[in-house]
């Protein structure tokens, strides 16, 4: 590919090479000029020049006759329209595309379907995760313990339910500050982690309250590794003085849903409060 001097002067060239999502220069009768480093990676033919059409979609003639007027956002800006199109194929794919004029013969064509596919994982994952213990958000755990209880009722698998809570959270708090207390909850996190199987989820659901759900378990596994929580936590040394939970176990039960099964765990943990704390109990 020649590559205009006229990029290389105005650093255009370094520039599109060095944006994070395929960018191709082009000329006005469609030719490709440059190709970026992120295109090199996403085109097969890349390295091959040729038409935009050929490098992008892998066709013979312009990809406006194939697909419509509407996909191609250069030829939109060559007749003075909005220059960025949007369209979809089978399977849920997807393209944004975006011109620029560099001038009256070089333009711009920016790809941005899969830098903007993954900025909307991103944020879904960050909308799904309490940022502090890197553990579901309260929104998120309710959403699965709900899907999980159906998945269980529908293959008659077991299914059990830990809810947590750091006893006397609030002196800690009140006695080192929040910072510490902050430190003490990502340090109980990542205890309850490592008893836990990939299989397993676990969810921040309140200041100091922690929802772990065990699929394909029932109530007495699920009570041994509460107490494995429990004992791991009320060994280490946290640096505020001791530091312990109370745990409520429970199991899904002949006509549960979400509301019946939550109340029964919450009941277990405050059982576990009212028998003196640094304790497990099921219901």
């Amino acid at each position: 590919m020649v590559v205009s001097e006229k990029l290389r002067q105005e650093g255009l060239l370094k520039y599109t090479d060095s944006l994070p999502f395929p960018a191709l220069v082009l000329d006005s009768e469609f030719n490709v000029i440059f190709v970026n480093r992120k295109g090199m990676e996403t085109f097969e033919k890349a390295q091959s020049g040729g038409k935009c059409y050929e490098l992008t979609h892998g066709i013979d003639r312009p990809c406006w006759e194939v697909f419509g007027e509407s996909v191609c956002p250069l030829k939109k800006l060559m007749e003075r329209k909005d220059p960025y199109a949007y369209h979809e194929h089978s399977g849920g794919e997807f393209h944004l595309l975006v011109a620029s004029r560099i001038d009256e013969d070089l333009y711009l064509e920016f790809f941005l379907d899969s830098y903007i596919s993954d900025i909307i994982r991103q944020l879904r994952f960050l909308a799904d995760i309490d940022s502090l213990t890197g553990f579901y958000n309260r929104r998120k755990i309710e959403e699965i313990l709900r899907n999980e209880i159906e998945r269980a009722r529908r293959y008659g698998d077991p299914l059990s339910v830990i809810f947590v809570d750091i006893d006397n959270f609030k002196q800690i708090n009140d006695t080192y500050g929040h910072r510490k207390g902050d430190e003490v909850l990502r340090k109980v996190a990542d205890l309850i982690r490592r008893e836990l199987r990939k299989t397993d989820f676990v969810g921040r659901f309140g200041g100091e309250e922690f929802v772990i759900i065990l699929p394909e378990t029932e109530p007495e596994r699920a009570v041994r590794v509460a107490e494995r929580i429990r004992e791991r936590i009320e060994r280490e040394d946290f640096g505020v003085g001791e530091v312990t939970i109370s745990a409520g176990v429970t199991g899904l039960k002949g006509e549960d849903d979400y509301g019946s099964l939550f109340v029964r765990m919450d009941r277990a943990m405050y059982l576990a409060k009212r028998k003196g704390k640094n304790r497990v109990e099921t219901l």
